[in-house]
């Protein structure tokens, strides 16, 4: 019997044997022997016991060319070896020939040996291997008992230096799958590499890994020693419709085994297609949490010798281990991706408006997440047809079909419609030509060779689908992790999708409410709030930008309404429009400010041109108005203020033109421009700052307290502090004059902080009479930009012992234009504190529609002048009732200021108004008058009641 080298192998000329050479010193005997004992052939073999097998080892042959058919080239079980058995087992030296009739001499027979000697090779009294002879007449007893035990030693230590040897390379080969896991560049070229090294290594035809995904194995990779690929085969094994046997019951026990064909464990379709004939299966990891299994399978029926078994255990814990942090890296990289995919959804969904704009952003989401070609969203219209398409990089060839095919067709009748809308959830299709939910006509028109669907949800109403599809005819086949991603994906998808409806339902509203907010509803004229976005604009838009304001007020205006009535009045304010606009040029601006005032706004006019104007728009109303057949004069006072000789803000440009036109008023002189530094007013304003330093410093300034009614309760629930200036010599001194001083010259935080003082002292002491009010108190630009307020402000409600609930802090929109985030900064400290937040004289401002979602505010006071003609005028009372219901959508209380008359304030209980104030319910007064006030009003009287006199 003979062992041959593995087939494919080329016999490599051998060195010159070194002392140290175990297994070169066991050729040289066996080599000595032969030519000894004249045999034609002699084979030593190694018994492992541990496996019970003979390993055929090494060879020494008269003729190398002379090759026994069926000498066996791999190990053999002693079962398949009767002649070997009885040698080990008996421990006696056996001859067998091919014309007996023992086992051992009809195995003799089959591998076309005549006659062989077996002698068994011990080493302290352990059969270590068998020495053969051909023929059995070479084995001379005598050589054989002088030969034997230097050739048991020298086979013992020659398998020994073998076995360190195989032991080092199996030892390289972990350390290599090791190193190639760290260098991977995929999990497919990860196991790709481990198979073909295990299969060299194991000495067999092929290596296969089987994972386990989702609860059953998947044929994942296979890999042959040679290191041939043949496509055929590798697409027949990854669509195996059967599993493997032998590799379902490894991991179902968990331990290695071993099968032979048609053994049960391996038999059927595997045996047929691929040939095997013996087979090993390890799992891969370790029990219970097993990643799969390894197969080393054989097209030759074989045992495993030892070594194989211990390298395949050794490799599949490895690769389990491997597989699982390979396999973790992917998800936590998936959950990455899907999360930065998830993100820029959001953020790009945050900025759709309606269905089709989200249903895009959704299709280019899966587009990313399932690595395909294009995109498009398929939206249905009214009827339930396909209606609307958005594409997302599709050729125009390919949207041409769309239209042509599918736009206007009945979307229940498309087959992957009606699935999708069953079902809810994500198809994914790997083969479009060979799939009935799109007609495989359409799919070649697209030159779509996979797609995935995805359904557009509000609500359980499906809107639309979006389909992704890779092109080009290369199939895709999504991994589970990434068909994960696209449900989680279609989920947040729903989401943005119905908050894009919504927004496009609230554009609309705000949009209308915007167009109504900035017009005049009883000249038709841009209102204040549009004058100053227009303002803002032009100063805003450029450091080099001029423009001149030009405040009107009519003169008389007052005599007009008391002789007439406001019926007349309004008739003539209604007329005076299109007068002044006459005067004015395309892209100047005309709006009505309130009541008898106006204001025009002149982009990139100079001084001249201003001043020009003016006199035009002096001289168009000086002819007579006739209403109802009367005739009635009336002249105008106009003041003008330039940008930027007077300055860049419009606060102060609007202040300043008003100054100038009052001053024209008082002189009756028309028309005046403001005075700057130097002038007679100018003088006149230093004056009255240094006297505001002084008063700041004494006793001088005063708070008035103007009652704020609860139109639910009908009693007092708050008041609002007004600052006022108690004057030595020109008496009381209205805000509005020293306000703007004190804002220039940066004396509102002191001023602020005595406002909140003397008015939290003045509610600690009412409070402690049993008046449970607040207190409303306003702020202004340069006190919204420090950053030192919340602090200052939670130190005062400590040391009057006031809860921040019964603090509301009033600003206008137009405060947070200086420093937005600096405005939110201290904003949001405020809010820390509990102290409330109310937005005053909304309307007037910039962009309040915009700032509402942002401001971290309470409250909404409506400004005065949209109360002025609320119970005659239907688009001013629409005005209230909508901004009523915006208060009310964003969970924010109204206040209405500027009630003056009952009628007003009945028709803003009836709608349902939170509080009101105005001269109709009582004017500023000091805080002394404000008890006795109070006491005379017996329905306002707030909860607590009133203090008793002590």
């Amino acid at each position: 019997m003979s062992a041959k080298a593995h087939p494919g192998t080329t016999p490599r000329p051998r060195p010159p044997a070194s002392p140290y050479d175990a297994q070169a010193a066991l050729e040289n005997q066996l080599a000595r022997l032969r030519a000894s004992a004249g045999a034609t052939r002699i084979s030593v073999w190694v018994h492992e016991a541990s496996t019970a097998m003979a390993v055929p080892f090494r060879t020494s042959m008269a003729d190398p060319r002379q090759v026994t058919e069926g000498t066996p080239r791999t190990a053999l079980s002693l079962s398949r070896s009767p002649f070997l058995a009885a040698v080990i087992r008996s421990r006696r030296p056996l001859v067998a020939r091919a014309d007996g009739k023992r086992a051992s001499d009809r195995e003799m027979a089959a591998r076309g040996v005549t006659s062989a000697h077996g002698e068994p090779l011990l080493v302290d009294g352990e059969v270590v291997g068998v020495l053969t002879v051909e023929p059995a007449a070479a084995a001379a007893p005598h050589l054989l008992r002088q030969v034997t035990p230097k050739l048991a030693l020298a086979l013992s230590e020659a398998w020994t230096r073998r076995s360190e040897k195989r032991r080092t390379a199996q030892a390289e080969v972990l350390l290599g799958l090791i190193e190639s896991a760290a260098k991977a560049q995929s999990m497919d070229h990860l196991l790709g590499s481990a198979c073909h090294r295990l299969a060299e290594l194991g000495e067999v035809e092929r290596a296969c890994i089987f994972l386990l995904e989702d609860g059953r194995l998947v044929p994942r990779m296979a890999a042959y020693a040679d290191g041939r690929r043949d496509p055929a085969t590798w697409e027949q094994f990854r669509n195996a419709p059967v599993g493997l046997q032998l590799a379902e019951t490894v991991l179902r026990t968990g331990e290695p085994m071993t099968a032979d064909r048609d053994s049960g464990l391996l038999s059927g379709w595997w045996v047929d297609n691929f040939d095997i004939a013996s087979g090993l299966a390890v799992p891969l990891g370790r029990s219970p949490d097993l990643a799969g299994v390894l197969t080393l399978d054989s097209t030759q029926v074989r045992p495993f010798s030892e070594d194989v078994r211990r390298l395949a255990a050794a490799a599949g814990a490895h690769l389990g281990g491997v597989i699982e942090q390979a396999r973790t890296s992917q998800a936590r990289a998936a959950s990455l991706a899907t999360a930065r995919v998830v993100r820029q959804l959001l953020v790009d969904g945050a900025g759709a408006t309606g269905v089709a704009e989200a249903a895009e952003v959704l299709a280019r989401a899966v587009q990313r997440l399932a690595g395909t070609d294009r995109s498009a969203a398929y939206l249905l219209d009214d009827e339930g047809r396909i209606g609307e398409v958005r594409h997302v990089d599709w050729p125009d060839a390919h949207k041409q079909v769309v239209a042509t095919q599918l736009v206007g067709r009945p979307a229940g009748d498309v087959p992957l419609w009606r699935l999708t809308a069953e079902q809810k959830l994500p198809l994914f299709v790997e083969d479009a030509g060979a799939s009935e939910l799109l007609d495989p006509r359409l799919a070649h028109a697209l030159d779509l060779a996979s797609y995935v669907s995805v359904p557009l949800f509000s609500g359980d109403r499906l809107l639309g689908l979006v389909v992704t599809g890779a092109t080009g005819g290369a199939r895709t086949c999504w991994s589970p992790e990434v068909r994960e991603a696209v449900r989680q994906v279609t989920l947040e998808g729903a989401l943005v999708v119905e908050n894009a409806a919504l927004r496009a339902v609230e554009q609309l509203r705000l949009e209308q409410l915007a167009t109504e907010a900035h017009h005049d509803p009883l000249t038709g004229l841009a209102n204040r709030r549009r004058f100053i976005e227009q303002l803002e604009a032009t100063v805003y838009r450029a450091e080099d930008a001029t423009c001149a304001v030009l405040m009107i007020d009519l003169d008389r205006f007052k005599e007009i309404n008391d002789s007439f009535g406001h019926s007349v009045g309004d008739d003539l304010l209604c007329l005076v429009g299109p007068r002044l606009e006459r005067a004015l040029h395309p892209g100047d601006l005309l709006a009505r400010m309130g009541g008898d005032e106006f204001a025009v706004l002149l982009p990139g006019a100079d001084a001249a041109r201003a001043t020009e104007v003016a006199g035009h728009l002096g001289a168009a109303l000086r002819d007579a108005f006739v209403l109802d057949g009367m005739p009635l004069h009336v002249d105008a006072s106009i003041g003008v203020a330039l940008c930027p000789e007077h300055g860049r803000d419009r606060s102060l440009l609007l202040a300043r033109a008003d100054t100038a036109m009052h001053l024209a008023k008082r002189g009756r002189r028309g028309v005046e421009t403001w005075a700057p530094d130097g002038t007679p007013a100018s003088r006149d304003r230093l004056q009255t700052l240094e006297e505001l330093r002084s008063a700041l410093d004494g006793d001088e300034l005063d708070v008035h307290y103007q009652p704020k009614l609860d139109l639910r309760s009908g009693s007092v629930v708050g008041v609002e502090a007004l600052v006022r200036w108690q004057h030595p010599e020109r008496g009381l001194v209205f805000p509005d004059v020293f306000l703007p001083l004190a804002e220039q010259a940066g004396l509102m935080r002191r001023l602020a902080l005595r406002v909140l003082e003397r008015s939290l002292r003045d509610l600690q002491a009412w409070r402690a009479g049993g008046l449970d009010l607040s207190v409303a108190v306003n702020l202004s630009v340069s006190n919204l930009q420090d950053v030192a307020l919340p602090e200052q402000v939670e130190m005062l409600l400590d040391a009057f012992d006031v809860p921040a609930g019964a603090l509301i802090l009033e600003i206008t929109e137009d405060v947070l234009m200086a420093d937005t985030a600096r405005s939110q900064q201290v904003m949001a400290g405020l809010r820390r504190l509990g102290v409330r937040l109310s937005i005053d004289d909304y309307g007037t401002g910039y962009s309040s529609l915009a700032y509402l979602r942002a401001l971290p505010v309470d409250e909404l006071k409506l400004d005065r002048s949209f109360v002025t003609d609320l119970t005659s005028d239907e688009r001013a009372s629409a005005i209230v009732r909508s901004t009523l219901q915006l208060s009310l959508d964003l969970g924010m209380g109204m206040v209405v200021e500027g009630v003056e008359d009952a009628a007003t304030l009945t028709a803003l209980r009836a709608w349902g108004c939170d509080y009101a104030q105005g001269y109709h319910i009582a004017r500023p007064m000091p805080a002394e008058r404000f008890l006795t006030w109070l006491a005379g009003q017996p329905a306002f009287v707030p909860r607590g009641g009133l203090p008793r006199p002590s």
